[in-house]
């Protein structure tokens, strides 16, 4: 497959429901519902998050809650301003010792969904679920899942880990 682009996945190294690695989205929203973060770092992150929702479009899988079971992949030459805010993302889950990584492909899966900076794939390959990290909560993978802790900031009760 010379010359085929290569993908790029920011994840960590449990795999969740899915049977693969959990993006750091997903994983720094564990972090969140299990009141790991701190308020800036909730704060920050949420802020990056919302940065990505008005700049990156939500693939239309999410929309029904993934029952398709899809994953994202980045296109190889993604903007400074997203790789710097995926950077501190991988920052904050290195601060809470959650070990993460960027792996690259050339097939990552059947192409479902693409966009200007990333497409969704239906795995290629998929394994059992690996146990989470202690103090870890799973949560569902549906772009307005992350959204319950919008209302976090200075004056507000930061969200539950049941949230």
């Amino acid at each position: 497959m010379s010359g085929a682009p290569a993908f790029q996945r920011f994840q960590v190294t449990y795999r969740g429901g899915l049977g693969v690695e959990v993006g750091i989205f997903v994983a720094v929203d564990h972090l969140r519902r299990a009141g790991r973060l701190g308020i800036d770092e909730q704060l920050r992150y949420v802020e990056i998050e919302d940065w990505f929702h008005e700049h990156l479009p939500d693939p239309p899988f999410y929309g029904d809650g993934n029952s398709i079971g899809a994953v994202t992949w980045f296109k190889p030459d993604l903007p400074p301003t997203m790789t710097s805010r995926l950077g501190e993302l991988c920052h904050l889950l290195d601060a809470h010792a959650v070990a993460n990584e960027q792996v690259w492909s050339t097939s990552p899966g059947a192409v479902v969904y693409e966009d200007d900076h990333q497409i969704g794939v239906i795995p290629a390959q998929r394994s059992a679920p690996t146990p989470m990290p202690e103090g870890l909560v799973l949560g569902p993978t549906t772009a307005a899942s992350k959204r319950c802790g919008r209302k976090t900031g200075p004056g507000s009760t930061p969200p539950s880990p049941t949230s």
